[in-house]
């Protein structure tokens, strides 16, 4: 049990003392996992939309599952997006900084809760890089 008077923290303070820990040790991860680089980033306007049946595994390499390999996700919150354009420009922005030149396997699905909300789409792909 922790006592005031000898000194230590009441349960509040170290409450208190782990949870600013924590919150600085997500914040230098993050800083972290924003500088470090998959590849050399090209642009997304040269990121390329395949179709399934139109690469063979073999003429392509995975780079990553667009948001789906991402640790924010789980902090955070998974995006959606008004239309299926702004869905597919942000996932080849994001194919593009982890050095990837494609999507393969791209969908966007509706996720409103009913039929009167506003657009709310979720849109996931695959990065890669073609061989």
């Amino acid at each position: 049990m922790l006592h005031q008077s000898a000194g230590f923290m009441s349960r509040k303070g170290y409450r208190a003392l782990r949870i600013l820990a924590c919150v600085g040790a997500a914040a230098l991860l993050g800083c972290a996992a924003g500088c470090a680089s998959k590849g050399a980033p090209g642009k997304a306007t040269e990121v390329k939309v395949y179709q399934t049946p139109d690469l063979l595994e073999s003429q392509y390499t995975l780079i990553q599952h667009v948001w789906i390999d991402s640790w924010r996700i789980n902090l955070y919150f998974y995006p959606t997006f008004r239309s299926e354009a702004d869905g597919m420009e942000a996932m080849k922005r994001i194919a593009s900084e982890a050095g990837a030149n494609g999507l393969i396997n791209a969908i966007c699905l509706d996720g409103r809760s009913k039929p009167s909300d506003k657009p709310e789409l979720f849109c996931y792909a695959d990065a890669i890089k073609t061989n």
